[in-house]
Order: C-alpha cells, then sequence, then structure tokens
C-alpha cells in the first residue's frame, strides 16, 4: 500500500511539473514572437488603463468619437513630455560631442591624477581596448546593414501593431469580451467572466505600481543630479520614469543617460557618483521598493515578485521580465475569483467524498463516489 501522504505528494507533484512545463514553454514562445507578444501585450494594459475613462465619456457621445478624443490626448501628453524631455538633453549631447576631445582629456588626466594613479601606458591600452570595443559594436551594425535594416522595420511594425491594437481594444473591447463569454457554456459564463475582470484590474494595479516605482526613482535620482548640479535633471528624472516600465534595459539607458551628460558638464568625477546613486537606486527599487510596491497593489508577496521577474528574465530575457509580474498577478487574481465557485460546485458531493475518503484508497475512492452519486455532473461540463 502506498502511503497516503506519499499519494498526494506525487499528484502535487505532477501537477507543478506540468504548470512549469507550460510556464516555460509560454515564455520561450513570448520570447521568440517578442515584436508580437510585447505590443499586444502593451496594448492590452493601454486598454485596461483607458477603459474607464472611455466608458465614462462613451455614456454622454459615441464610443469611436470617446476613443479617438482619449487616445488623440493621451498622443499628445506623451509627445509633449518627450518634447520637453529631450530638449536639454539633447542640447547636452551636443555639448558632449562638440568637447568631446576637452572630455577624453580631462578624464586621462583624472585616471593618472586621481585615485587609480594609472601611468601612461596603462591610460593609453585601456583606451584602446574602449576604441577597439566601439568599433567591434560599430562593425556589428555596418557589416550585416539587412539585419540592422530588418530590426528597424521589426520595431516600426511592432509600434504600428501596438497602435493599431490598442485602438480596436478601447474602442471594441467590451465588445470582443461579450463575444468571448457567448463562446462558453452558460454554467461557466459568469466564472469567466468574474476572472477576466479581476485579471484586467491586476494589470491596472502593476501600471499602478510601476508608475509609483518610476515616480520614487525619478525623485530621487534627479534629486540627486541636482545636488550634484548636473543640468538637464528635471528631462533625466522624466526618462528615468519612462524607463522604469521597461525591465533592465529602461533603467540601464536612463542611468547611462544621465552619466554621459555629468561627463560632459562636470566631468569624470561626478558622473562616477551619478553612476553610483543610479546603482544603489536600482537595486533598492528592484530588490526592496518595487516588492513592496506591487505587494499593495497587486496583492503578491514581495518573494513572489522577486521569483517571477528572476525566472522571467531568466527565460525570456527582457520580453520575460516585462511579462513576468503582470501575468503571474493576473492568472493569481483570476484563480482567486473563480476559487468561491470551484468550492460551491464541490459542494453538493462533499458528503460522497467524506464517506469514500474514509476507504483505505482515499481520494480514488471519493471520485468513484462523486461519480455514482451525481452523474449528471458529467452531463452539465462541471469539472
Amino acid at each position: 500500500m502506498i502511503p497516503r501522504f506519499l499519494s498526494i505528494g506525487s499528484q502535487w507533484a505532477w501537477r507543478a511539473l506540468v504548470i512549469a512545463a507550460a510556464l516555460y514553454v509560454l515564455l520561450r514562445v513570448a520570447a521568440i514572437l517578442r515584436f508580437v507578444v510585447v505590443p499586444v501585450f502593451l496594448s492590452l494594459v493601454i486598454a485596461a488603463l483607458l477603459e474607464p475613462l472611455v466608458g465614462w465619456m462613451s455614456k454622454r457621445m459615441p464610443r469611436l468619437l470617446a476613443t479617438w478624443i482619449v487616445m488623440a490626448t493621451v498622443a499628445v501628453s506623451l509627445v509633449g513630455l518627450v518634447v520637453v524631455a529631450s530638449g536639454p538633453v539633447v542640447r547636452s549631447a551636443r555639448e558632449l560631442v562638440d568637447r568631446s576631445q576637452a572630455a577624453l582629456d580631462r578624464i586621462r588626466s583624472w585616471l593618472r591624477d586621481g585615485p587609480l594613479g594609472l601611468d601612461d601606458g596603462q591610460v593609453d591600452e585601456l583606451f584602446d581596448r574602449i576604441a577597439e570595443a566601439g568599433r567591434s559594436a560599430a562593425s556589428g551594425l555596418t557589416d550585416n546593414p539587412t539585419s540592422t535594416a530588418i530590426f528597424a522595420a521589426e520595431i516600426v511594425g511592432a509600434f504600428l501593431l501596438s497602435l493599431v491594437v490598442t485602438f480596436f481594444f478601447v474602442k471594441d473591447g467590451p465588445k470582443m469580451w461579450s463575444w468571448l463569454l457567448q463562446r462558453v457554456r452558460d454554467e461557466r459564463r459568469e466564472p469567466i467572466d468574474s476572472a477576466g475582470r479581476a485579471a484586467v484590474s491586476s494589470l491596472q494595479g502593476w501600471v499602478r505600481g510601476t508608475a509609483i516605482t518610476g515616480v520614487a526613482d525619478g525623485l530621487i535620482i534627479g534629486t540627486a543630479l541636482w545636488i550634484l548640479g548636473v543640468p538637464a535633471a528635471l528631462s533625466l528624472a522624466l526618462f528615468t520614469f519612462f524607463g522604469a516600465f521597461f525591465p533592465i534595459v529602461g533603467a540601464t539607458v536612463a542611468g547611462a543617460l544621465a552619466a554621459a551628460v555629468a561627463l560632459a558638464d562636470s566631468g569624470p568625477g561626478t558622473a562616477i557618483i551619478v553612476v553610483i546613486v543610479v546603482l544603489v537606486v536600482q537595486q533598492v527599487e528592484g530588490d526592496l521598493l518595487l516588492p513592496l510596491i506591487m505587494y499593495r497593489q497587486v496583492a503578491l508577496h514581495p518573494v513572489v515578485i522577486l521569483v517571477a521577474l528572476a525566472i522571467g528574465a531568466a527565460i525570456g530575457g527582457i520580453v520575460g521580465a516585462l511579462v513576468s509580474v503582470p501575468l503571474t498577478a493576473a492568472t493569481t487574481a483570476a484563480i482567486s475569483a473563480v476559487r468561491p465557485e470551484m468550492e460551491t460546485d464541490a459542494e453538493p458531493g462533499g458528503e460522497a467524498e467524506h464517506g469514500a475518503a474514509t476507504d483505505a484508497t482515499g481520494a480514488t475512492d471519493a471520485n468513484d463516489a462523486t461519480g455514482a452519486n451525481e452523474p449528471e455532473s458529467s452531463e452539465d461540463g462541471r469539472v
């Protein structure tokens, strides 16, 4: 006879293996189809955010007009923010180019006379290695222009796909969801509807949590840049805020941009301080702030969020890190929403299962007893 604890443990084990395998395949497919998955995912998130406002406006005007007004307002606002924020950064970049030789001389002097105390040979070797790395990176783009053109076309196509899909999600989202619900059986319609609404609500919570994290990062880094006297501190803080929505890449690009501006204006010493501040803020944000904020917004434990981020990044890279937390939150919210329905469905067979559970074979006899006492359960499709 197999011990009861071993039988139950094996049942949970194979279920966990099936779920893990399904998640692995899902993330790998998402990584392969990243130029489709990411735009559709972003469209779904944006539509979830805009739906309440469009729904409120559609009570006073046609939904098509409400969709156009909301999306045009959001697009103009984003473009305006980018234009306002990019102006000082572009000017600083131009200054960096104009003063590149002076900046290089200042860096050489700092490497020789600063805390590192390198000699001229070591400085020249370091600069030669950096120049070789730059040439190698540039040759990857120029040696294979076809791949570069294909990548650029994929980026443009993904942006256009996201724009179109967002429009139709916002305009026809309720109709799409109603059509989907009509494809399922009557007794399952309400649980699926509850699960879908809970998943959308969790996506909204994920966006709110990410926005709160981005605001905190932008305030801290922007304040540090202002204290150090780095120009375009407000613009760099805005870029840091937007970078929070793109795991790994966003924070890296925003930090590199801040360090480059600091290098052009104040020299390598200030740039190194900026890099240290950015790294510390990113570590605190990723390991402490983000999990705690997401715990409030999507009801996931910080450990679950960290593990989800790590698994998503390990399997799917940037795409996996982007979708891992919202996917986990949406799945958890959907399961929590349908759990009461599942428990209610299981109540009529509770007595039969309890009587059968006293037998030595345990769960198998419980299923047999349930099937014997409720033959109609197989007819109405309940599982």
